[in-house]
């Protein structure tokens, strides 16, 4: 396959200063972002990262109390806006919460030779991209008659961050493509971005290196904001085009308009069928088992939609770790230690949480999630998971407390028999 001297030099800059200059990438602002001891962190403490007049970017990372500290993002994008290229460090696994747009993507070590995918994105879709990544998005909505435009809004966790955000030479989850390319001296750029083709590239070639004007035009961007204006202007200057031919984004997008191809489809969480449904409301999993791009992970996602005046029954999982935002209305989470009292620090905690607050679960933690009388509780959330396994349940025909003896339940409580026979005669959860 033929690549333009542009393509090529832009994977070598990417290779080249991921492996031999991590101090000329840069971070995307608002400094290091605190690890919060959990288990809550509220809406207004997430950590901004980036902000511009097109939309914004912050992040959260938040200890389960054990061992683990999850990665999160929360991308906000406004209408006709585009989030500039970036180059991932680490997988990323997102939940779009609201809007729609197109994320586009090439994976450096794929074995496609890093041909250019797309995906339409829509409220409910879940997708993941791997590490060693290159993608961008675009809220790029066409106005209909009587139709108001709405931000795209991501949610997305780092599922490698834990191990790999550890390593002292990256600053964080993804870096700019940009700030890869510009961290590089102007005489670098000129001989890398050369018109010959790789092999007769040597200094000795300044004739054809690019001109100086035009790296000075790409610096112009070396501040620019994650998040920028979506709309593609009609032409570019002499300068850019020579740089980048005939393969650059205008003409792409211009080919996208001559001849609209199938685009790939994400998986939406609202097409799945609900493992619970009645009237106190629906939940819903997905794991590697319903999605085919969590086959290799150990992560999966979950919904959970509470009636007004409702509550999920106590319950936990023995190996998953469990991470959520609210994403509507306001409710109160109980979470009960594991262990004996004497041996663990831990305590039991009554979570109080609204839109937009992020919580997390440890692993064989028992919990229960109660929404108000006044409205609706709906969260989503990432989970862990060490290994296929079902919720353990105190309700319902398999609590646990129905198969076990009740003369010894009744000694374990403290109660008269006839009260165990009460609690677990004929009542049903």
């Amino acid at each position: 396959m033929r690549l333009n001297s542009f393509a090529v030099g832009l994977l070598l800059s990417v290779y080249f200063v991921f492996i031999y200059l991590p101090h000329a990438t840069t971070a995307l602002g608002g400094g290091p972002v605190p690890v919060s001891d959990g288990p809550t962190v509220r809406k207004d403490e997430r950590w901004p990262l980036m902000s511009s007049e097109f939309g914004e970017v912050s992040a959260v990372k938040i200890s389960d109390g054990k061992n683990g500290c999850y990665y999160l993002h929360f991308i906000t994008m406004n209408p006709c806006s585009l989030f500039l290229p970036v180059y991932l460090h680490s997988e990323m696994l997102l939940y779009v919460n609201s809007g729609n747009g197109t994320l586009s993507w090439i994976n450096v070590k794929a074995d496609d030779d890093g041909k250019l995918q797309q995906v339409v994105l829509k409220r409910g879709d879940i997708f993941r991209l791997t590490s060693e990544t290159v993608f961008y998005l675009q809220n790029n909505v066409v106005e209909p008659y009587g139709y108001h435009p709405q931000n795209l809004q991501i949610y997305a966790i780092f599922p490698g961050s834990e191990v790999e955000l550890q390593n002292d030479l990256l600053v964080g989850a993804y870096t700019p493509v940009h700030d890869l390319v510009l961290g590089f001296d102007n005489r670098v750029l000129q001989s890398t971005l050369s018109v010959l083709p790789l092999p007769l590239r040597t200094r000795r070639n300044k004739k054809n290196n690019v001109p100086e004007e035009v790296i000075e035009e790409l610096r112009g961007g070396e501040n620019q904001p994650l998040i920028v204006d979506g709309q593609f202007e009609i032409s570019a200057s002499k300068g850019i085009r020579a740089l980048i031919g005939t393969n650059d984004i205008y003409n792409v997008e211009n080919k996208k308009k001559k001849k609209k191809k199938d685009k790939m489809m994400a998986f939406n969480v609202f097409n799945e069928d609900h493992d619970v449904d009645n009237c106190f409301g629906w939940s819903v999993v997905v794991t590697s088992e319903e999605l085919d791009v969590l086959k290799d992970t150990n992560f999966g996602v979950f919904m959970v939609n509470l009636a007004k005046g409702s509550m999920m029954a106590p319950h936990w999982t023995p190996n998953t770790v469990e991470i959520a935002i609210v994403l509507h209305g306001q409710g109160v989470i109980e979470v009960v230690c594991p262990g004996i009292a004497s041996e663990t620090k831990c305590e039991n905690s009554r979570l109080m949480v609204e839109e937009g607050d992020v919580f997390v679960v440890p692993r064989a933690h028992p919990m229960a999630q109660m929404s108000y009388n006044n409205d609706s509780f709906v969260f989503m959330g990432f989970m862990l998971k060490q290994e296929k396994e079902s919720p353990q349940y105190l309700a319902g025909k398999l609590s646990i407390l129905q198969r076990l003896d009740r003369k010894v339940l009744a000694k374990s409580f403290n109660v008269r028999n006839t009260t165990i026979d009460w609690i677990l005669g004929t009542r049903r959860v």
